[in-house]
């Protein structure tokens, strides 16, 4: 692998130390190479730590020789890849793109509205010109995630954006003087009663040293302290000014530039920063290195590293009051500051070391260059229902299994809290650029799991699915049906939609065999259709230790067995109560069990839920607050004797952990899954009672043994039958699994 790097080379600060850093780690792996535009101290410091860089010099910002010079390296190097730093490198890519047919990347290195706030002219010239530039970019590297949120925000593909924090090369020793030569050289008396508070950031507005300046101003009331500013930029008279106005001029240092940065840190005992807007930036980092704790604004990615209260602590934007209170708090507690100063040295370079930074950037080229197949997900996804969610994860997990570098993305309700739950990309399922994007470039639409082709719910769901299978059709891409459960469709025109879409894709596989006989009552004559079995089954439980965390945090006592409830609203509501409530009654009072009940949905059923723990007002009946992967449920229902549910998919959670269970049917997907298993534990949700519940549980404990075995036999064919749909989406991919 072979990466081109383009930089102006004038960078100093945060930017210089992360593409040194970078460069540093990548070349110990692939080749790598550095170009800048301006000989000065980047090119030098980059020369001196062993970079292969070089200079092709510009004349000014807006000279573009410079551009058929990189198309002749390019070439004649045949780099795989070009990655861009900067608004001048990214100037320059608009123009090289459009002779290099190679991948464009640029790292986002802070917010670019705000690269030029100070400067009236580059604000409007500049600015607008490399946010035309980055639109032009096929992939980003953001340096945090809120970086790549606000990318996103401002109309940027997500499947285009990568994130990758800075790192630290905590083994290098670093050079610097000791803190009274540091003093010494600006003149600074030296009283090892003195306590040094200091910010090292170019004198920026984005910078925000006014809140630093009110914060020293209220703390120089009551402690004698020294407050160091190390920068240069275009508010250093304003500030100067701002210093004499508030009668700190006294206990405030300009040091302008600082050419040894640990110098700098090694002099001060607390780190502030106070920035509006921030990557992850290399000054928190630097001062960890040298266990110097800090009190900075919560912007950007620095929530990921400092955590308030145990490494340093968090400000909201402009509130000196509580930065001056901070730095009171480590004036009067030295033990304290040592120890959040060590804290924040062991986190830094545990998390955030430059090789990993690097191994980041070599994992995101891997994924720009593979050309895997990509497949796009549709489902109800995003919803924040734990049985949907779990076929998504086991759907991922199952292909990913077979091929790791197949590229997965996922339409999404919460792209977001999809894409941190499943580790691929996401799309927003209601937007239709980004739809139509993702239909476009996939190689397979997978239309995954659950009951999605039904009009029972709502007839626009229904519609939303057959307009992504049409989309694709009209495409020319493949389509799975994945595992479905078919029905009802009740609506004559709904019928007749479903079935010619369905007469069009190119396979259907479903999880029960009622599904089979309602596609052939709908008159679906599709050749390639097989039943399989729910993807849930592959997925695996938490260990028993997370169980028991779990269940210490929610205050749940594990001194007795476990019996759990899974309901969800329904027409009769008081009546199922009642019922549910007299058999909680008997299960905590007669089998002397603890009773928990669980909100799959969790917004859905959490209300119904709590007034059934209200009804029953019983001292072993309790629910889950909080919501739960997929995998810490399997392990709850894993540690249970029994449970009664409504919902389909803690049915096939319990059989997938062969736990015992009762049916509450409220849907005939319910029905055809146990008859599927031939259980015979179940009621129509009309017709529950308490007497037929408490006489299921009877029977069910006298028969345990039996019942558990059974359910494994079970287990063990749904599984295998399961593993058919990956089978399936690799063929339609051209690939063999078997093979």
């Amino acid at each position: 692998m072979k990466v081109l790097h383009l930089i102006s080379g004038g960078d100093s600060g945060g930017a210089k130390t992360h593409i040194i850093s970078l460069l540093k780690g990548l070349s110990k792996n692939i080749n790598v190479k550095l170009i800048c535009f301006i000989e000065d101290s980047f090119y030098k410091d980059a020369l001196k730590e062993g970079i292969n860089i070089e200079v092709f010099k510009q004349d000014n910002r807006f000279d573009l020789s410079v551009v058929d010079e990189l198309v002749d390296e390019i070439e004649k190097e045949n780099y795989d890849i070009i990655h861009c730093h900067g608004a001048r490198a990214n100037f320059i890519a608009t123009f090289l793109k459009r002779k290099i047919k190679k991948p464009f990347v640029t790292t986002i290195h802070s917010d670019y509205k705000l690269d030029f706030k100070d400067n009236f002219y580059k604000r409007v010239v500049y600015t607008n010109l490399n946010r035309i530039s980055l639109k032009r970019f096929d992939y980003y590297i953001a340096v945090s995630d809120t970086f790549r949120q606000m990318l996103i925000e401002r109309g940027f593909r997500r499947d285009k954006i990568f994130v990758t924090y800075n790192g630290i090369d905590c083994d290098k020793n670093e050079y610097y003087v000791s803190k009274k030569e540091f003093l010494a050289r600006y003149n600074i008396d030296y009283d090892e009663n003195d306590v040094f508070i200091g910010i090292l950031a170019r004198l920026d507005k984005v910078k925000d040293h006014l809140t630093f300046m009110k914060a020293v101003k209220e703390v120089s009331n009551n402690y004698k302290i020294k407050a160091l500013i190390a920068g240069e930029g275009p508010e250093k008279d304003e500030l100067q000014d701002i210093a004499k106005e508030y009668g700190i001029e006294k206990n405030v240092y300009f040091l302008g530039y600082v050419k040894d940065p640990f110098s700098f840190l090694n002099a001060i005992d607390i780190n502030c920063l106070t920035s509006l807007s921030e990557s992850f930036p290399y000054t928190i980092l630097e001062g960890a290195k040298l266990n110097k704790t800090v009190i900075t604004t919560d912007v950007g990615g620095i929530n990921k590293l400092v955590k308030n209260g145990e490494n340093g602590f968090l400000i909201k934007i402009g509130d000196y009051k509580e930065l001056a209170n901070k730095i009171m708090y480590l004036i009067d507690n030295k033990d304290e500051r040592i120890k959040m100063g060590q804290n924040l040295h062991d986190d830094a370079c545990t998390r955030y070391s430059y090789d990993a930074m690097a191994m980041n950037h070599i994992e995101i080229y891997k994924y720009i260059l593979n050309s895997s197949p990509k497949v796009l997900m549709s489902g109800y996804f995003g919803f924040d229902n734990s049985g949907d969610d779990a076929i998504l994860k086991a759907i991922v997990n199952d292909l990913l299994e077979y091929d790791n570098d197949l590229k997965i993305k996922v339409l999404s309700n919460n792209p977001d809290k999809t894409e941190d739950m499943c580790g691929v990309f996401s799309a927003n399922r209601f937007k239709i650029k980004d739809v139509l994007f993702s239909i476009r470039e996939t190689d397979l639409l997978i239309s995954g799991g659950g009951s999605l082709l039904q009009d029972v719910t709502s007839t626009r769901s229904l519609l939303y699915y057959l307009a992504l299978m049409k989309l694709a059709l009209i495409y020319k891409k493949p389509i799975l049906v994945y595992a479905n459960g078919i029905g009802p469709i009740n609506k004559s025109i709904n019928r007749k939609l479903s079935k010619n879409i369905l007469n069009k894709v190119n396979f259907i596989s479903l999880r029960d065999s009622l599904s089979l006989d309602y596609l052939k009552k709908l008159g679906v004559t599709n050749p390639n259709i097989k039943v399989t079995a729910d993807p849930v089954f592959t997925l695996k439980a938490s260990d028993d230790n997370k169980v028991l965390e779990i269940l210490e945090n929610e205050k749940i006592p594990t001194d007795k067995k476990l019996v759990g409830i899974s309901i969800r609203k329904w027409k009769n509501d008081q009546k199922l109560l009642n019922e549910l409530a007299k058999t909680i009654n008997y299960l905590i009072n007669t089998k002397k069990v603890n009773v928990i009940l669980i909100p799959m949905h969790h917004r859905e059923d959490f209300e119904i839920s709590k007034c059934l723990l209200e009804l029953t007002n019983l001292k072993g009946c309790f629910i889950l607050k909080n919501e739960y992967p997929v995998e810490n449920i399997l392990g709850i229902i894993k540690n249970m004797e029994l449970i009664i549910s409504m919902r389909l998919h803690t049915l096939i959670y319990a059989t997938t952990q062969v736990t015992p269970m009762i049916g509450i049917v409220y849907d005939p997907k319910v029905e055809g899954f146990l008859k599927q298993i031939d259980y015979e534990y179940y009621l129509p949700v009309e017709k529950v009672e308490s007497e037929h519940l408490i006489n299921f549980i009877d029977n069910i404990y006298e028969k345990t043994p039996e019942i558990k075995n059974k359910l494994d036999q079970n287990r063990q064919i749904l599984r295998n039958l399961s593993k058919e749909n990956v089978e399936l989406v690799y063929r339609l991919l051209g690939r063999d699994i078997n093979e």
